[in-house]
């Protein structure tokens, strides 16, 4: 479909939206059941691009009623975050290969805690916590959009992308060491990859293609994310001898360099143009 026989905004993102509210609810069995280890992360991916659109449409569907909703979302979103977190640290040690016996028994400790997070999540959607909000997100598509905030399609997904792409450029080229910039400048990828999928229809060719290497730095900038957490939690930890520390956090160093010169070299060959 071209862009010029695509719906208008309001009904663009009310499709959308629906299509990742039914996404979402998919995944909650299988959280529930504890189906398999993609689940959690299944269903925050879902939810990131529920929040990441809702924040998008708030010209559309009011500031207010998005963000109440994304308000709502986000306390799932932080109790299955941290239960994420403990996920990724297991993996991101283990991959390590150090054949440790202490840091692996500290490893298998730590499972006492990511079992106890699973609990939290998981009563938290026994509650209805993400209940209401898909409640109150399916009540708000219903209700009319004013005629004032209806805008072509097309012009609207051009602003979104522009904002997210205007985000990435001012946060290019942080100092390797920086985390926290570095984690900034994930996030902001992030965003716009969402932000050029969801609107591919609507975008020029040029334009929706950028999801593609705003994926590729997002995944790389996340694996160094991932490493600097693995540091913070072993220096952190008071469960291992110093020798024990010694050796993983060395390990930890050599592979966050690596996963940096990665990334220096495909932000070497290829940046986002438009």
């Amino acid at each position: 479909m071209t862009p010029e026989r695509l719906p208008p905004a309001h009904l663009f993102l009310s499709r959308r939206l629906r299509d990742l509210a039914t996404q979402l609810a998919a995944t909650l069995p299988r959280v529930r059941a504890r189906a398999d280890d993609e689940a959690i992360h299944d269903m925050r991916v879902a939810l990131r691009r529920l929040r990441v659109l809702l924040r998008i449409a708030r010209p559309v569907f009011g500031r207010f009623q998005c963000d109440a909703i994304r308000a709502s979302f986000a306390r799932v979103q932080r109790a299955s975050g941290a239960l994420r977190d403990e996920e990724v640290l297991r993996e991101t040690l283990t991959a390590l290969e150090l054949h440790d016996p202490e840091l692996d028994a500290w490893i298998a400790r730590r499972a006492r805690r990511e079992d106890s997070l699973r609990g939290i999540v998981e009563h938290r959607l026994r509650a209805g916590d993400l209940r209401r909000p898909l409640r109150a997100l399916r009540a708000l598509l219903v209700l009319p959009v004013p005629p004032k905030r209806r805008r072509p399609v097309a012009a609207f997904a051009h602003k979104a992308s522009t904002r997210a792409r205007k985000r990435v450029d001012s946060l290019l080229g942080p100092d390797p060491n920086d985390s926290a910039a570095l984690h900034q400048l994930r996030i902001a990828y992030k965003r716009l990859r969402y932000t050029t999928e969801i609107f591919a229809p609507a975008l020029p060719p040029y334009v929706a293609a950028l999801a593609e290497p705003a994926a590729k730095f997002q995944k790389r900038l996340g694996e160094i994310h991932d490493l600097d957490v693995a540091h913070v939690v072993i220096a952190r930890t008071r469960s291992l001898s110093a020798p024990a520390k010694a050796r993983a956090l060395r390990a930890i160093a050599a592979a966050r360099e690596d996963r940096v010169q990665r990334y220096l070299r495909d932000a070497a060959e290829v940046q986002p143009e438009g």
